[in-house]
């Protein structure tokens, strides 16, 4: 008897529990709410019924034992909850299982809040509903840096604060460091990032891009310009100017990097000269030179011991067809030992590009490398206006082939010219800049030009959608489960065997 009594006190809690969660499921009481409550009251009070009529529990030495032990052991894992609480808070730890790790920060990040070395307050002005998103990534960057403090502000209640920092809508963060303060009005890991650069750093350095010789436009969003380019130079706090040496006569001061990308036509010797006196001051240059190029900037470049060949690179391994082109697209996968290369592993692409090397001739003082070359299946193809291209051991250079050197000169004691040349300036295109590590590969070389090497690195990921929509029901259902469901079946089974082993 006393058995059937545990059973049908344990059916008519059941029975009665799903009376209601039928009810919330559906928002109407319907029959079967009403039944399953009708029989779990009835099934439940004959339970409680017979379990009082069978209930004969006498108090003994032996029981009063059992209770104390059972109320000792009660506290000992109480006791080791708290202390795994404490410890936890204490001491975090985090694990990113996503497949890109979209929520830990980007190694770009966390080297710049390494180095920080001045306090930076963040002032998030959220709805108290809104501010759980907005935690998750600020206590990333609190945990990274002990200069980072934030601080919650809710625009109704303290409608002063928000007037004072000009805060309009919510969901806005103000950076401030010293008298500098920034906005943002999208918070992610990137804009964040940014904006702590632009309060931290003391003065904004300037790119400029040579224009008037059939270069790449920098407002260009075809897949020939640069817009995208540029738009991920001005993202890591440059300003980007264009330059008519022409016109201008000279490379303004504030110049910290002067790009020439792919020029079709010949630069004039006066603008040739203001470049060498530029590069003899100190100034860093970038030139990306496409094949059949003019001689006139290929000679320039022989006096910095840049030999530049009159060829295009072929790659037999046949990664090109990956994306729609041919062997006129070599790949390449490992990078010479260089401060550009830090922590950068990522393969990146070429389209059309001829050979670019070191060389023995030029002006003294001056030191030349290669950064990267093509995969050990490829060539430098001398007679590429001919429709069948194959290697000729004659004429052609048998890979790897140089595709990217860098040339430098101290000329002062803390002052050193900086010469950075690639075969190619399609890599950098809005139709290719893309391509797996391109995009990333091209600022890190802008930054190390401009002796910003704490930029060299890997930027923050771009997010892919993947929530999993669910209807009101689906998050009832969801809830239910794991708060009550998994709980109460757990409690059940213990009241299940405590009774059993009575």
């Amino acid at each position: 008897m006393k058995r059937y009594a545990n059973i049908a006190l344990i059916v008519g809690l059941l029975l009665f529990l799903y009376s209601f969660v039928n009810f919330s499921l559906n928002q109407l009481w319907d029959w079967v709410s009403t039944i399953s409550l009708i029989f779990g009251l009835v099934i439940g009070g004959l339970g409680i019924y017979y379990r009082l009529q069978v209930r004969q529990k006498k108090f003994s030495k032996k029981s009063i034992q059992y209770g104390a032990n059972s109320l000792l052991s009660s506290v000992i894992v109480l006791g080791i909850i708290v202390l795994l609480a404490f410890i936890t808070n204490r001491h975090t730890a985090r694990a990113d299982l996503t497949a890109k790790g979209l929520y830990s920060l980007a190694p770009q990040t966390k080297s710049i809040l390494h180095d920080l070395d001045r306090e930076v307050n963040l002032y998030a002005f959220y709805k108290k509903s809104d501010e759980i998103r907005a935690k998750d990534l600020l206590d990333e960057y609190a945990y990274r840096s002990n200069f980072v403090k934030y601080e919650f502000i809710d625009p109704n209640k303290k409608p002063q604060i928000a007037r004072r920092y000009g805060v309009t809508k919510y969901n806005t963060v103000i950076l401030q460091c010293g008298t500098k303060r920034e906005t943002v009005t999208e918070l992610s890991e990137s804009n964040l990032t940014n904006a702590i650069i632009k309060v931290t750093r003391e003065l904004d350095k300037v790119v400029y891009f040579t224009t008037g010789h059939g270069e790449k436009a920098i407002d260009d969003d075809g897949p020939q310009g640069y817009k995208t380019a540029v738009e991920g130079i001005r993202k890591e706090n440059y300003q980007v100017k264009t330059l008519n040496l022409a016109q201008e006569k000279k490379i303004p001061a504030d110049c910290s990097v002067l790009v020439i990308a792919g020029p079709k036509s010949e630069f004039f010797k006066a603008e040739l000269d203001s470049i060498k006196k530029y590069v003899e001051d100190g100034g860093k240059l970038f030139v990306m030179i496409d094949p059949q190029w003019k001689p006139g900037l290929v000679d320039f470049l022989k006096n910095y011991k840049i030999e530049v060949g009159n060829n295009i690179v072929v790659d037999a391994s046949g990664v090109g067809q990956l994306f729609g082109m041919g062997p006129e697209m070599p790949l390449v996968s490992k990078y010479e030992k260089h401060d550009m290369f830090k922590d950068f592993n990522i393969m990146t692409f070429y389209p059309m590009v001829c050979s670019v090397k070191p060389s023995d001739k030029g002006e003294s003082g001056f030191s030349t490398v290669t950064l990267f070359k093509s995969g050990p299946r490829s060539w430098a193809e001398t007679d590429y206006m001919n429709s069948k291209v194959e290697f000729n051991p004659d004429k052609d250079m048998k890979g790897p082939v140089s595709l990217a050197v860098v040339s430098t000169k101290t000329v002062q004691e803390n002052k050193k010219a900086r010469l950075l040349v690639i075969g190619d300036s399609d890599f950098a295109s809005n139709g290719y800049i893309r391509n797996s590590g391109n995009y990333d590969l091209f600022l890190n070389q802008v930054n190390w030009l401009a002796e910003e090497e704490d930029m060299i690195t890997v930027r923050p990921k771009e997010i892919d959608d993947r929530r999993v929509n669910l209807s009101a029901k689906d998050s009832k259902i969801v809830l239910y489960t794991s708060v009550f469901a998994l709980p109460l079946i757990i409690i059940v089974a213990g009241v299940f065997i405590y009774f059993r082993r009575r």
